[in-house]
């Protein structure tokens, strides 16, 4: 019986990436409403309602979904940075820098809009060029300047809501002292006006 060996092809299909149109639409979406002059827009982004922010979302939809979503963010973020693919993340390493960019979304409750303004301006240099190399560490590195830039933003934005509220409620007494009614007629010489007895 005449043996029949079978030989493999080990050479790997390597998919091409595409770039998606749908992320191309929500990107300049997301880069005209929250960007103002080259810098994101902290009171924007910060206005967004928590149910439609990363962990808001997540509890809706699964932590599954979100996180196809942000490897969808962080993938497009890496074939656009200028270097060559030996020095990117891998498809493994992308999928655990998002699992951190979850992780860290929880934490000062970023919406999937700042994700996407954070790379599209980390893309231009906002926060340094990625020179040699792009790895998960570069990327939180460069997310941990644009948190504390949110951060200083939101202690701002509050510090106004607060003296404004102070504003509004601050009334000048009338007097200084608790006065008796009678006084305070006596002094603006007002004249009490008697109800007339109906019937």
């Amino acid at each position: 019986m005449e043996n029949k060996v079978i030989t493999l092809d080990h050479k790997k299909s390597r998919k091409r990436f595409v770039r998606s149109l749908e992320y191309e639409l929500i990107a300049s979406l997301a880069f005209q409403q929250f960007v103002k002059e080259g810098a994101p827009d902290y009171e924007a982004l910060l206005a967004l309602p928590l149910q439609d922010r990363i962990p808001g979302l997540t509890g809706e939809y699964g932590i599954k979904r979100m996180h196809r979503l942000v490897k969808t963010i962080l993938q497009e973020f890496c074939h656009a940075v200028p270097l060559p693919k030996s020095k990117k993340l891998t498809e493994t390493r992308i999928s655990v820098c998002a699992c951190d960019l979850i992780l860290t979304a929880s934490e000062d409750q970023l919406g999937l809009e700042d994700l996407i303004v954070f790379f599209e301006l980390a893309k231009k240099g906002r926060w340094g060029q990625f020179k040699g190399m792009l790895t998960h560490y570069s990327i939180m590195e460069r997310l941990e300047q644009y948190r504390q830039e949110r951060h200083e933003a939101c202690k701002r934005i509050r510090a106004a809501q607060q003296a404004a509220r102070e504003e509004v409620t601050i009334v000048e007494r009338i007097a200084p002292e608790p006065t008796a009614i009678k006084n305070l007629f006596d002094q603006v010489n007002a004249k009490i006006v008697p109800f007339k007895k109906i019937g």
